[in-house]
């Protein structure tokens, strides 16, 4: 069975509490938990730089 978090927040936004992004949570998070897939959904914001990092760091899919 795959795992896919389809709920990853990595920039905090008015609607979010204040939190700092860190790639190197995110691979612990994803390794720990065994996940096949991500989604990044941030409110009202996307980052394509931000993306393309995250999913050039990350041997998994990565939804925008």
């Amino acid at each position: 069975m795959k795992k896919i978090d389809l709920h990853i927040h990595t920039i905090s936004t008015n609607s979010d509490c204040y939190f700092e992004f860190s790639i190197e949570q995110l691979k612990n998070y994803i390794e720990k938990r065994e996940i096949d897939g991500i989604a990044i959904t941030n409110h009202n914001h996307f980052d394509l730089e931000q993306f393309q990092l995250i999913s050039d760091s990350l041997t998994i899919v990565t939804f925008p």
